[in-house]
């Protein structure tokens, strides 16, 4: 049997896509590499510009790196204003922030509100007014661009045990700098 050229590109164009999956798959893992050294690389400077004993916990996750810091080093009670010892932590998150250009999200993780009279009247409510609390600091005092920035608000329905790790270290009251590993467009 002989084989004409058309023939042969048909083949040709058979054998790429049968082994297009196989690419794929490596193309996956080398991403995944990617995401995670840069989590690691994040981190690593996380630790050297943080205050230490920073109550912190890092994970990496396949959108990023997740810093977890507890609430209480941010808030008082049931303020939503930042406490003036905090800006040294936030302080040095911005420094990163700064250095790496990685999106990032805030998320507040509040519980145990129980009052119903104030603003503020479920846990929720006051985890959204946290976050934006610390973005708006980003933002104006840090000089972080607003399109890199995202404020979320958990209240209690996210806790630290169940969602990131059986560590039970009064992280379910935790601000979460959730900074991705990869580009994301908010339009």
């Amino acid at each position: 049997m002989k084989v004409v050229p058309a023939q042969l590109l048909l083949i040709f164009i058979f054998q790429i896509f049968s082994i297009s999956p196989v690419f794929a798959e490596i193309e996956k893992v080398q991403l995944a590499q990617v995401v995670t050294n840069t989590a690691f690389d994040i981190q690593t400077r996380l630790e050297d510009a943080l205050p230490k004993n920073t109550p912190v916990v890092y994970t990496i996750v396949p959108r990023g790196l997740i810093v977890s810091v507890k609430e209480d080093i941010f808030f008082s009670g049931e303020s939503v204003l930042i406490k003036k010892s905090a800006t040294e932590v936030l302080d040095a998150i911005i420094s990163v922030l700064t250095q790496i250009n990685n999106n990032c999200t805030i998320e507040s993780h509040t519980e145990g509100h129980n009052n119903n009279e104030g603003i503020y009247r479920t846990n929720w409510e006051i985890a959204m007014a946290r976050a934006n609390s610390i973005t708006d600091y980003l933002v104006y005092c840090g000089k972080i661009p607003p399109s890199r920035v995202f404020s979320l608000g958990y209240g209690d329905c996210m806790p630290f045990r169940d969602t990131v790790s059986t560590t039970k270290n009064g992280f379910d009251r935790r601000i979460d700098f959730v900074i991705f590993s990869y580009e994301y467009d908010r339009d």
